[in-house]
């Protein structure tokens, strides 16, 4: 039995070992950071309601009383270094990953014919409030994500193999364009969470329950109707 567990150790430690001689390994961390440019969201009283409603689509289900309109650009930065690590071969280093996004446009719209201090205007600014937290709240998972990137670029890295000098250029070049895209990738999949959690607060359901919150002959059975005609 000893004999038989020597063997197996043997067996296990020597492709590691021949691993770890041919692994590209970073020396240090990419250094990593998001810019996250923000934009404070803007309000707009000035549009009609039914404006609003053409905007938002037309749906004749239910009134459109408030909306919120958020946009951002992203753009994704790498910055890779050849190590030379042996005679005429090379490892990559990640040392900088930096992706940024910009908020464009952060928009809440509530009808010009809500006047302000009404209950019906709190209700509205309220319900698009919670759309503004959703929006804000993609910087914290676009961190997070960001953290997982680094940690798939390092362990790609890391697998990799010396290369001859002519090799470099192109692998650089593919590593860049790879996680590039992963980014965008990772970026859509957040902007697809948020369009989920929006919807979870703009069902009929839920505009029933606030076309009534300020009584059964407030603004929104009266003027907003009439007004969408």
């Amino acid at each position: 039995m000893f004999a038989l567990l020597t063997v197996l150790a043997v067996l296990v430690m020597l492709p590691g070992s021949a691993r770890a001689q041919g692994s590209c390994a970073p020396i240090s961390a990419p250094k990593a950071f998001l810019e996250f440019n923000r934009m404070d969201p803007m309000l707009d009283r000035y549009r009609s309601i039914r404006w609003l409603n053409s905007r938002a689509g037309g749906d004749s289900r239910y009134l459109v009383t408030g909306l919120t309109e958020y946009e951002v650009n992203a753009s994704f930065d790498m910055r890779i270094e050849p190590r030379q690590v042996g005679p005429g071969r090379y490892c990559l280093d990640p040392v900088l990953v930096n992706p940024k996004v910009d908020v464009v446009k952060h928009l809440v719209y509530i009808p010009a014919e809500l006047e302000r201090g009404t209950c019906e205007y709190d209700v509205v600014y309220a319900h698009e409030g919670e759309h503004v937290k959703i929006n804000q709240g993609m910087e914290d998972d676009i961190r997070v994500a960001l953290d997982d990137l680094v940690k798939d670029i390092v362990g790609k890295v890391g697998a990799m193999f010396p290369m001859p000098a002519d090799n470099v250029p192109g692998a650089m070049r593919r590593l860049h364009s790879e996680y590039g895209r992963d980014f965008k990738r990772r970026l859509n999949d957040i902007r697809r969470r948020s369009a989920e959690k929006h919807k979870r607060i703009d069902t009929p359901q839920e505009y029933e329950k606030l076309s009534l919150a300020c009584g059964p002959n407030s603004a929104f059975q009266t003027v907003l109707q009439d007004a969408a005609r």
